[in-house]
């Protein structure tokens, strides 16, 4: 692995971007926290939506930590975390994802969607007007105080497929035991834009998983289709695989549906978490250092190649 690239005064964890094919730049957000609350896993608890610009993820300049935090006045009004970032005609919109502390016991999480007309603006405005949850139907709507990991409804990724706009989320589903029940949820745009979804069958349920992570949806060097996505060591119940937690992948012909075994892209024990695979570095796999923080390319290049996130056409 390279380097790993920190922070100066900040703890980073998982990011996400937009890349500037003109400028040939990475426009990054990282969720951040004080490096104090790490030791006890508070860390979680307070974290913020911080910027920075990077042509290769082995120097960064590093702009505002808090380019998007919580307020009171408004739903998400605790921690921010796992988002995505598009383009659009005006501007750009960033997904993310929060929680409510009035709301069950402040642990069930919901997507938010954040406006911006410059990518490198030091505040994003959150749109009040959307917030997407789960059904309650297919996935389960609030946190359960048994559960092994608390409630997923996080980690949004937006693509387009055959004339459609599809959203993956991290979620739970309520057909699995405890311990089992993680899975990816997929939406479907109503009406072509941002606000109104409606909730598919899981694009992937192998109920191995207590979480399956940050997830992405690439096109593999073989002509079919790559849904890539992270789950701890102690939320991996996959026979062959258990406890070895890491970055898996799930391969299809199908972009809708991934029902094969999944298999080891980074194990967990190589030292990178909520990896992403970036299809402007060859598709080398590039996640968040899990026992330092910062963010680390590992080497490791599979040739995964990105769908179709042209999203010009939605305007705020």
């Amino acid at each position: 692995m390279l380097p790993t690239v920190h922070h100066p005064s900040r703890f980073i964890w998982d990011f996400w971007y937009h890349y500037d094919p003109k400028d040939k730049l990475f426009h990054v957000f990282y969720m951040n926290a004080d490096p104090a609350l790490v030791a006890d896993e508070k860390h979680h608890w307070a974290s913020q939506v911080g910027y920075g610009v990077t042509k290769d993820f082995i120097s960064m300049d590093w702009g505002p930590t808090d380019v998007l935090t919580v307020s009171p006045a408004r739903w998400d009004n605790s921690s921010i975390w796992t988002g995505d970032v598009i383009r659009i005609k005006n501007g750009f919109l960033l997904f993310y994802t929060s929680r409510n502390s009035e709301t069950d016991d402040g642990k069930t999480q919901n997507i938010g969607v954040a406006y911006a007309d410059r990518i490198d603006t030091h505040r994003w405005k959150p749109l009040p007007d959307i917030r997407i949850q789960p059904d309650g139907l297919i996935y389960t709507p609030r946190h359960i105080p048994n559960d092994v990991t608390i409630h997923a409804w996080r980690d949004p990724f937006v693509f387009r497929h055959t004339g459609q706009i599809y959203m993956l989320v991290t979620a739970k589903s309520v057909n699995h035991p405890i311990g089992k029940n993680g899975v990816v949820a997929l939406l479907h745009s109503i009406d072509g834009s941002y606000k109104s979804w409606e909730y598919l069958n899981p694009i992937a349920d192998p109920g191995f998983y207590s979480e399956m992570e940050v997830t992405q949806i690439l096109k593999n060097p073989k002509g079919g289709f790559e849904l890539v996505f992270s789950t701890g060591p102690d939320y991996d119940n996959c026979p062959g695989t258990e406890n070895s937690g890491g970055l898996y992948g799930i391969s299809s012909a199908s972009a809708l549906s991934f029902k094969n075994s999944p298999h080891i892209l980074s194990p967990f024990k190589n030292g990178l978490y909520a990896c992403r695979i970036i299809p402007e570095l060859g598709g080398e796999i590039v996640g968040f250092d899990h026992r330092v923080g910062g963010i680390c390319r590992s080497g490791i290049r599979i040739g995964y190649r990105s769908l179709n996130r042209n999203f010009h056409d939605w305007k705020v």
